[in-house]
């Protein structure tokens, strides 16, 4: 190598970590080490207790969660949930929100199986779609995005 080669590629690493492409790069090196505990993460829905407050508000989504489910969406809202109770609740208020769904009418489930279908972006588009008052539409904003997307997945296979 000559001294202009050298010169270069001592620029071009300059720019790379100033432009920071060198710390993603670097620490992709790390990501492989750890990808069973990650997506552990995140296929169990969570659930806030802002979010738990919101679905219990709705009166339909309510009716939906049956005793059981509103007593861990509670223990949620309250602050007092295990993990376990956690991720319990989140998969119940996803139940209810397809069941919810569903009592809408057949055409009305197919239209959010295909949008499902489409990706998270049409999803939600679908969702805006819906009047502001509409039960299914306030239910998914309550749900939260891990919740959303546990119900995406149940819609689509």
């Amino acid at each position: 190598m000559n001294s202009k080669s050298l010169r270069i590629t001592a620029a071009t690493v300059m720019a790379a970590v100033a432009l920071g492409v060198a710390g993603p790069a670097a620490s992709a090196a790390e990501a492989d080490r750890a990808p069973a505990a990650q997506s552990i993460v995140t296929q169990t829905p969570q659930l806030t207790a802002a979010q738990a407050r919101q679905l219990l508000a709705s009166p339909e989504l309510s009716a939906e969660l049956g005793a059981e489910g509103r007593a861990a969406v509670r223990a949620v809202a309250d602050g007092q949930a295990s993990p376990g109770v956690a991720a319990g609740a989140a998969s119940r208020a996803g139940k209810a929100i397809i069941d919810l769904i569903k009592k809408q009418g057949p055409a009305f489930f197919k239209k959010a199986v295909e949008a499902a279908k489409k990706g998270t972006g049409a999803f939600n588009k679908w969702v805006s779609d819906l009047p502001w008052w509409h039960p299914v539409r306030l239910a998914i904003a309550a749900g939260g995005t891990d919740v959303i997307e546990w119900v995406m997945e149940q819609l689509i296979g």
